[in-house]
C-alpha cells in the first residue's frame, strides 16, 4: 500500500476514536464537508497538523497511541514511542522506560547510519554502537533494579 493510503488510513482511525465526522468536526474545528474530505479514501485530502494533532489527542487522552503520528513516524522509517509522564523523575520507573525508549533510538540510528553510508559496519562503526548499546544496557539494568524492588515490596500501585 502506498504511504498516503497508509497515512490516510490512519486519519480514518483517528475520525473514528474521535466518534466519526461529527465528533471529528467539533474536535478539529472543521466543517462536516472538510472531515468528511479526510476520511474519504478516495479524496487526497488531509487534515492540516493543527487538526491532526487534535484528532490524535482525543486517542492519547484514552490510553491509545495516537493514529496519524504513528503513521507518519513509521513512513518515515520510525515508529512512534510515547512518553509516559514529562513529569517524571529520571530514576522512576516512567522516567527509566522514556530513557530506555532513548538510548533505544539511539541504536537504531546510529546502526541505519552507518549500514546507510556504505551498505556495511566496520570495526569504529561497530566500537560506536557498542558504546550505545552498553548505555541502553545501564539504563536497562537500571530499570530493572526498579522493578524488581516494586515487585518484593509486594505493595500494588507503587508509583516510582
Amino acid at each position: 500500500m502506498p504511504s498516503l493510503g497508509r497515512i490516510k488510513r490512519a486519519v480514518r482511525t483517528a475520525i473514528s476514536v474521535c466518534g466519526g465526522i461529527d465528533g471529528s468536526s467539533a474536535t478539529a474545528d472543521r466543517s462536516r464537508s472538510v472531515v468528511g474530505d479526510w476520511n474519504n479514501l478516495a479524496r487526497p485530502v488531509f487534515p492540516s497538523l493543527d487538526c491532526a494533532l487534535a484528532l490524535d489527542e482525543i486517542a492519547v487522552s484514552r490510553g491509545e497511541l495516537p493514529p496519524i503520528a504513528a503513521a507518519l513516524a513509521r513512513e518515515l522509517g520510525g515508529l512512534f514511542v510515547p512518553h509516559i509522564d514529562f513529569r517524571a523523575e529520571q530514576d522512576s520507573a516512567p522516567g527509566l522506560v522514556m530513557q530506555l525508549a532513548s538510548r533505544l533510538g539511539e541504536v537504531a540510528n546510529e546502526t541505519s547510519k552507518d549500514i546507510a553510508n556504505d551498505g556495511i559496519i566496520d570495526a569504529d562503526e561497530a566500537e560506536q554502537i557498542l558504546r550505545k548499546l552498553d548505555g541502553l544496557d545501564r539504563v536497562s539494568s537500571q530499570f530493572r533494579q526498579a522493578l524488581t524492588t516494586i515487585r518484593e515490596s509486594g505493595v500494588k500501585g507503587v508509583r516510582r
